[in-house]
């Protein structure tokens, strides 16, 4: 069983770490690069020697959503429609193998993502400060920004197996992509917090339910409620989306008569 599912995770990782990914994720760390000096990131750094959290992460604030469903929208999909899903389990492999591959493949490779996106940016900070110490800033937001890439990177793999197909389920991607970017999401919370009466703590708790807006108050250690409150999300928002897709694709039919 271990062989089956490692030989699986090869090939997806494989796939799924191609061109369009790698590019995505290069031009993401460039931008990382360039807003941090755009927005008085930099400045903050040189005057103060502290970084700040939104200039680190704005790219992700605007396009982290598109980035990473981009990169998981077909995991399922691109298999089914190319009949490579019926050949898998003609050899005798079942589906909650298959389905356990690929949720590991989407877990190695997030880390991997997280990485590309952290490297570049804590190169230039190390370079423009001087201090090694801040390596730290690698570690100390890698955690989050897996666990960011992680919520997004379940509710790909939801959309790819509901979607069936990977153009329905690119076009389903690129609509919650737009609805779950941050400032937009809060806005419509807003809207809807005035409709309903609700408290700004409502709204700010009802806020989280966007990545985006979990990962900015995941970052803040310091407020231990806010951070138990985000990190709650994120694992209940991963789980949430990779149980139902589970139960989805058992009982789908892949076999093409």
């Amino acid at each position: 069983m271990a062989n089956n599912i490692f030989i699986l995770i090869k090939r997806d990782f494989r796939r799924a770490m191609n061109l369009r990914t790698w590019l995505i994720w290069i031009a993401l760390a460039g931008m990382g690069i360039f807003f941090f000096s755009a927005t008085g990131g930099k400045t903050k750094l040189m005057n103060s020697d502290q970084i700040e959290f939104l200039a680190l992460f704005l790219p992700h604030m605007i396009f982290g959503s598109w980035a990473v469903l981009s990169s998981y929208f077909d995991l399922f999909s691109s298999d089914r429609e190319h009949n490579v899903l019926d050949c898998i389990m003609c050899s005798g492999i079942n589906k909650s193998k298959i389905f356990l591959s690929k949720v590991l493949t989407t877990a190695i490779m997030s880390l991997v993502l997280s990485l590309i996106y952290m490297l570049p940016i804590t190169g230039v900070i190390i370079g423009l400060s001087g201090n090694w110490g801040h390596i730290l800033v690698l570690l100390q937001y890698l955690l989050p920004l897996w666990g960011y890439i992680m919520v997004y990177a379940s509710m790909g793999i939801l959309i790819s197996i509901v979607a069936r197909s990977s153009k329905v389920a690119l076009i389903w991607s690129l609509a919650i992509g737009l609805i779950l970017m941050p400032r937009f999401f809060v806005m419509i919370v807003e809207g809807f917090g005035k409709m309903l009466g609700w408290s700004a703590e409502i709204v700010n708790k009802v806020s989280l339910v966007a990545p985006g807006v979990m990962m900015q108050a995941l970052s803040e250690v310091s407020d231990t409620s806010q951070f138990a409150l985000a990190a709650t999300l994120f694992t209940t928002s991963m789980i949430f989306f990779l149980v139902i897709a589970y139960f989805t694709f058992i009982k789908q039919d892949e076999y093409n008569y």
